[in-house]
């Protein structure tokens, strides 16, 4: 009963965390790049790997609160991206990116830091208690890479056509295509290694 009240709170904090944000981007437009209109604005907002790591955090473990032993192909892609995407959001962003964003406001402030260091340590930490394990295999990690590089498509030809990237990184436009594909490469590099500790501890932690 507790995994499940615990999952429910961390679905219910994620969503109500991004809901406020995207009303806040839906009105207001901060800085000279973002886009003018809201529908796009929108759209620039959920092209940010924290959020929709955030997002498919929120929707696995409302899954689990629903059905702790959950056990769909396309739960444990989602599972395995929501766990790889948090880390990688909360790692990149503490160690390279506190100092170069700074949000606007009180509110944004808090839901910064909940998505980049609260919602995700929650979400590690409630995986390492309760689970589900035995969920890691050859075909859900092809399935999250394969999710992953659709994502890194989508960026560069969105990219193309706005000159809008979320991150400096992989900003063509300030860096050049060399640089960006090797932050790619670097991310990359990142996820596999991720995937296989996470495949690690499910060996370990399904032992016991």
């Amino acid at each position: 009963m507790l995994k499940r009240i615990v999952n429910l709170f961390i679905a219910l904090f994620a969503i109500s965390i991004i809901a406020m944000e995207t009303c806040i981007y839906w009105h207001t437009k901060f800085h000279l790049w973002h886009p003018d209109s809201s529908i796009q604005r929108l759209i620039y907002y959920y092209s940010f790997f924290t959020v929709l790591s955030n997002l498919m955090l929120a929707l696995s473990c409302f899954c689990l609160a629903i059905n702790p032993n959950c056990n769909q192909y396309s739960f444990k892609v989602l599972r395995l991206n929501s766990l790889i995407g948090v880390t990688i959001t909360a790692v990149v962003y503490n160690l390279a990116a506190r100092d170069i964003h700074v949000p606007p406001n009180m509110l944004l402030k808090i839901a910064n830091e909940s998505l980049h260091v609260v919602i995700p340590a929650l979400g590690l930490l409630s995986w390492f208690i309760w689970g589900p394990f035995r969920r890691i295999d050859l075909k859900v990690f092809m399935g999250s890479l394969l999710s992953m590089i659709g994502y890194g498509i989508y960026i560069f030809i969105r990219g193309h056509y706005t000159n809008q990237y979320p991150y400096r990184f992989i900003n063509v436009v300030q860096i050049g295509y060399p640089q960006a594909l090797l932050g790619v490469s670097q991310v990359f590099l990142l996820f596999f290694l991720l995937a296989f500790l996470y495949w690690m501890i499910e060996c370990l932690r399904s032992r016991k």
